[in-house]
């Protein structure tokens, strides 16, 4: 059985928090890229762009979500 380390978890716990912390930085740029007067992207482009904050929202949670599945399976 593989010996479990708890400085496994306190590293996917940091990742998260730092993860989070930059997500207000990350809404800003794609509000600048695709917000009023910063009509740089159009079309799906900017779809896509304005998605991204989402899909980090979620990475940022479903990785330490994962990481803990696998740290109680193993």
């Amino acid at each position: 059985m593989a010996k479990k380390s708890i400085g496994g978890l306190i590293s996917l716990f940091l990742l998260c928090v730092v993860g989070l912390a930059l997500t207000p930085i990350i809404v800003e740029s794609v509000v600048g890229v695709t917000g009023t007067g910063g009509d740089n992207l159009t079309g799906g482009a900017k779809t896509i762009m304005e998605l991204f904050p989402l899909f980090w929202t979620i990475l940022m949670i479903a990785i330490p979500v994962a990481g803990v599945a696998v740290y109680l399976k193993g």
